[in-house]
């Protein structure tokens, strides 16, 4: 059943924000909110009006990660196989689903963002934080490995130098050591926060709509490939661009400014 009570949505200038709404648990994420999101970046991602998605939350905690039950692994019991195929279907789909997404998606963390909240956030394009954010993979404590991320987009964003950091020694760190580290972009100011990721998604909805799709299509094809191969990658997209309309518009609109500008100090100069 998708939770509708723990999760608030809002559109606003072509931002779709998603937040987790369960302050009282320190938004620990249940299945059902797990599946709201699913439900929303689907949504998110046949919208061609929504340009944006921000994962956000409610109350002090951006979220302590999955909500610990007995059944948050697979059955004792079960084959390795299994357990694979549980994480595949479950956790790893929705989050491989948010990469995919040709659309650029922000998360915003105030407070805790452990377990699966970093993982989550890990498969978003953007990572902004609060100045009273801590990050930590806490799934050492109950003898597991973060799973869904942890260890192989950490690895890649921050590099196995800080993934051991996190994922064998259980360490926390602050929103500026994440910055050092290279899996958040910006850290604002508590009390200017909420603002500044609203301002900054705004920001991003105004950019060219195919260029952004391409752009993220194109930095994920180009950090597996050589230096060659990536230029490859960069022609053939921007060959893509500039036969769509979207450019051409764009291309115009910076000439008709241009020519506005000549026939300015044209006047000015002739008066």
């Amino acid at each position: 059943m998708v939770d509708k009570q723990h999760v608030i949505e809002r559109e606003f200038d072509g931002v779709f924000e998603f937040r987790l709404n369960r302050p009282e648990k320190l938004n620990a994420i249940t299945p059902a909110m797990f599946e709201a999101l699913g439900d929303a970046v689907a949504r998110f991602a046949a919208n061609p009006d929504l340009r944006v998605m921000l994962i956000s939350s409610t109350g002090p905690y951006f979220t302590s990660g999955l909500q610990v039950t007995a059944d948050i692994s697979p059955a004792e019991g079960s084959s390795t196989l299994e357990g694979r195929a549980w994480y595949r279907n479950t956790y790893h789909r929705l989050f491989d689903e948010i990469e995919a997404v040709e659309k650029p998606i922000v998360a915003a963390h105030q407070g805790h963002c452990f377990g699966g909240g970093l993982e989550l956030s890990l498969s978003c394009d953007f990572r902004l934080a609060a100045r009273s954010a801590t990050y930590r993979l806490p799934e050492i404590d109950i003898g597991a490995l973060p799973g869904s991320g942890g260890v192989s987009r950490l690895t890649r964003v921050a590099g196995p130098h800080w993934a051991r950091w996190l994922v064998m020694a259980g360490e926390s760190v602050t929103a500026d050591e994440a910055v050092n580290m290279g899996f958040v972009h910006r850290v604002h100011e508590d009390a200017e926060f909420a603002a500044a990721a609203e301002a900054f998604c705004r920001k991003l909805a105004r950019q060219p709509y195919e260029m952004l799709g391409l752009a993220k299509l194109s930095i994920e094809l180009a950090k597996d490939l050589d230096r060659a191969q990536g230029r490859n990658v960069e022609r053939i997209a921007n060959s893509m661009l500039f036969t769509g309309a979207e450019h051409k518009r764009m291309v115009q609109a910076f000439l008709d400014k241009q020519a506005q500008k000549r026939q300015q100090r044209n006047n000015d100069q002739g008066g």
